[in-house]
């Protein structure tokens, strides 16, 4: 595994966008009051990780960093866009913001990573690139998430949501691409960028998508 080539996936609404493109990626317990702000996650889990101790950070909570993941296509994604548990919202007006690992770990400020969903108590956090074995690349890499699935994995929906967590806020400065899923949307997305003075290479990847 080539460290430098790892990338990272915070997947938002596109109607958030222009806002974080302007003003960077806070976490929930740093970010600014915003009542218009899309909220694409199942807020019983989102309040879990308001208690969810970070492990290696134990003055800290999960809601105390902005989430990454190392999976796309991910059972997250998949409940957003059928409507499981969370508000439906189309994939069109879903974009992945990408960012290299490496230039996560570069900031000046506290990073970790799991093996999995960081909101579930068995779920084990690292703050030490040495442990990138612990994830289960596999499941992070495999297409079929059901519980009851090829391998008989009954915690692939776990480790397929691997995080990867900095304190308070990514600068937009470290967000490397932007992901969308057709070339309509790149198109709008690439107005959005240009509004924002930013130079962020936007691409179609329908595999990202269901």
């Amino acid at each position: 595994m080539e460290i430098d080539e790892l990338w990272v996936f915070r997947i938002i609404s596109i109607q958030n966008l222009e806002k974080d493109l302007m003003n960077g990626l806070y976490s929930k317990n740093s970010a600014p009051e915003d009542p218009g702000r899309v909220i694409i996650g199942n807020k019983e889990i989102i309040g879990e990780r308001d208690t969810r101790i970070v492990k290696c950070y134990p003055e800290t909570v999960v809601n105390d960093y902005v989430p990454f993941y190392f999976s796309v296509r991910t059972p997250m994604l998949f409940n957003i866009i059928t409507g499981q548990g969370v508000p439906k919202i189309n994939q069109n007006d879903i974009v992945y913001i990408c960012c290299k690992m490496t230039d996560l770990t570069s900031l000046q400020k506290p990073w970790c990573f799991t093996d999995g969903n960081a909101a579930k108590r068995i779920t084990k956090f690292y703050n030490d690139l040495a442990n990138l074995d612990k994830i289960d690349w596999p499941s992070i890499q495999s297409e079929d998430f059901r519980h009851i699935n090829a391998d008989g994995d009954e915690d692939r929906v776990r480790k397929k949501h691997a995080e990867f967590l900095v304190k308070d806020k990514v600068p937009h400065s470290k967000i490397t691409g932007i992901v969308v899923v057709n070339a309509n949307v790149k198109a709008k997305v690439e107005g959005i960028v240009s509004q924002c003075n930013l130079k962020i290479e936007v691409k179609v990847k329908p595999k990202f998508y269901f």
